[in-house]
């Protein structure tokens, strides 16, 4: 190849990086039925709904992708992680699994979850302040995680939605959401995380159930492997 032709080239190439920017995941912003509801106050989407229903995220600028629901539990609240489960149904229904017995304490919550390129960032100085405001003593969250089954669409409009069917959130645990497109993976915006600033309701166990608690026959068993995080 010429000098000439190898210029020309090389401009060509450099002409279309400029004009097809490189593709981008979606940011996630998390959304609740009802008034007043999940609405962004700039600094996290809070919901005195708990046990959340009809809850769910919208991307921008929109695309499809494997999603990645996950909940994070204030870590002062489960003492034995390894027996909380959420289940949920909607867009797509599972299990939680434990992402890890440690809880994420420090850093990004996508670098703890194995996604460090993932964005936007999701430093734990963006969820811990809320936390503590109402619950006093939490130092991080534990994570849990349920993957889609195959890919999802978000637009600016609507995306994958939600009921918590088993399993109630302590107070100020959070809700966000992670996709995978093509690699590119999106997280949820900082001010987008769902927020849970309301009590789980208070139960009185029939006496059945209270002999069923007492012999631990109520275990988790089968959790299914988390794909995109971890």
């Amino acid at each position: 190849m010429t000098k000439l032709k190898l210029i020309a080239v090389v401009a060509v190439a450099l002409a279309v990086a400029v004009l097809v920017p490189a593709a981008n995941a979606d940011t996630l912003h998390g959304f609740c039925s009802g008034v007043g509801q999940c609405i962004d106050n700039g600094t996290n989407s809070p919901t005195t709904t708990n046990p959340p229903v009809n809850f769910g995220f919208t991307g921008s600028p929109g695309g499809t992708g494997e999603f990645a629901l996950v909940f994070l539990v204030p870590n002062n609240e489960d003492p034995t992680p390894t027996g909380v489960s959420f289940s949920v149904t909607g867009t797509y229904a599972g299990t939680s699994t434990l992402l890890s017995t440690t809880a994420w304490t420090t850093g990004d919550l996508g670098t703890f979850g194995g996604v460090p390129s993932s964005s936007p960032t999701n430093p734990i100085g963006a969820f811990l302040p809320s936390t503590d405001a109402l619950d006093p003593g939490a130092t991080g969250f534990y994570v849990y995680v349920i993957d889609s089954t195959g890919n999802v669409t978000v637009t600016t409009s609507s995306g994958p939605t939600f009921t918590l069917t088993a399993g109630t959130l302590p107070l100020a645990s959070y809700v966000v959401g992670f996709i995978d497109e093509d690699g590119n993976i999106g997280a949820t915006a900082n001010s987008g995380a769902i927020f849970e600033d309301g009590r789980p309701p208070v139960t009185t166990p029939e006496p059945s159930t209270s002999m069923l608690l007492g012999f631990g026959l109520l275990g988790l068993v089968g959790l299914r492997r988390k794909q995109i995080f971890g």
